[in-house]
């Protein structure tokens, strides 16, 4: 009896080792279709005369677009160091000031703003602030509000409000 179950065991395995060593069929061919040559030779002769094709493919703009620049090219004005006035309200990103305390002096409020380094800078409504030349908009009891303006993809001009409030916990 065992030697039976040995016998259709490696007969069996010897079936499906036998299957599985079929050779793959061949790759289908490329359909290759004949194009008919519609350029003129002489005139793309003319345009190539003084280049060298082993260099690459010459590409023509005409009235395209260059297909290497990006579409949406992000315009970051880079300032020069005589542009940055280091250790005022202009030297410092708006997110990096800290609110530290808010005083009204008749009608008008003023804000105390902390910068990163311990510096303290009194503003008022209309100072100029940050590097992207943020302006207060407005400061109320307990916050101070920012305006900034940056391009968008297409080039417009869009606003963009930051608040500076007093932090929940902190003793004024």
């Amino acid at each position: 009896m065992r030697y039976r179950v040995t016998l259709i065991t490696a007969l069996i395995t010897a079936v499906f080792a036998f299957y599985g060593c079929e050779s793959p069929p061949p790759p289908p061919k490329p359909v290759v279709k004949k194009i008919q040559n519609t350029v003129d030779v002489s005139k793309t002769e003319t345009a190539l005369k003084g280049t060298k094709f082993e260099d690459g493919y010459l590409y023509e703009q005409r009235n395209r677009r260059d297909p290497f620049v990006a579409l949406v090219v992000p315009v970051k004005k880079r300032l020069n160091n005589e542009e940055i006035k280091i250790g005022t309200l202009e030297g410092y990103d708006i997110s990096e000031f800290v609110l530290a305390a808010i005083a009204k002096r008749g009608a008008e409020y003023f804000a105390l703003l902390i910068t990163p380094d311990n510096r303290s800078f009194t503003v008022t409504k209309g100072h100029i602030i940050g590097l992207n030349k943020g302006r207060v908009e407005d400061i109320s009891k307990d916050k101070i509000v920012f305006v900034e303006y940056s391009r968008d993809y297409m080039g417009k001009l869009k606003p963009k409000k930051i608040t500076l409030e007093f932090v929940k916990g902190e003793g004024r």
